[in-house]
């Protein structure tokens, strides 16, 4: 398995930028995971299908098209764990709330390939490159979600 990542500061524009506290940074992971749609362009649908103690089932629509069913857990109030049930090349992908040098909120996005994801990116030419856009440009439209939650 092979496994990407990306942490930003959790943080808005300009030179004095507002800085949500962990609370409500972990209160918008939380919202992003039942309605990712306004944090994860592409996602464009979600439903929950079945709760648990330590999360949910969701199906979520990728670009109108692709329907995936992930497994969604929630640890420590810092980490969110997406576990794809049919995505053969999508092991598991983590939203990790974490703090910078400063003491300010950040998150990290961790996406594991599986074996199959793996073997893909080996054999196809843009595939590892294409993931790795797509999964940067997630965790920055996520951040910028988080701040405007939390400004409104």
């Amino acid at each position: 398995m092979a496994t990407l990542s990306w942490t930003l500061a959790i943080a808005g524009p300009g030179d004095d930028p507002f800085r949500p506290d962990a609370d409500q940074v972990w209160e918008g992971l939380l919202h992003k995971s039942e309605h990712p749609s306004p944090y994860v362009p592409a996602v464009t649908a979600c439903r929950v299908l079945e709760r648990y103690p330590d999360g949910f089932l969701r199906e979520i629509t990728v670009r109108d098209t692709e329907q995936v069913r992930e497994r969604v857990t929630f640890e420590d109030h810092r980490r969110v764990i997406f576990r794809p049930l049919n995505d053969p090349c999508i092991a598991e992908i983590v939203n990790e709330l974490g703090r910078d040098d400063d003491g300010h909120p950040t998150l990290s996005l961790r996406v594991t390939l599986s074996p199959a994801g793996v073997e893909k990116a080996e054999q196809t030419r843009y595939f590892r490159h294409e993931t790795a856009r797509y999964f940067s440009d997630a965790l920055r439209f996520i951040v910028d979600g988080l701040v405007q939650r939390c400004t409104r």
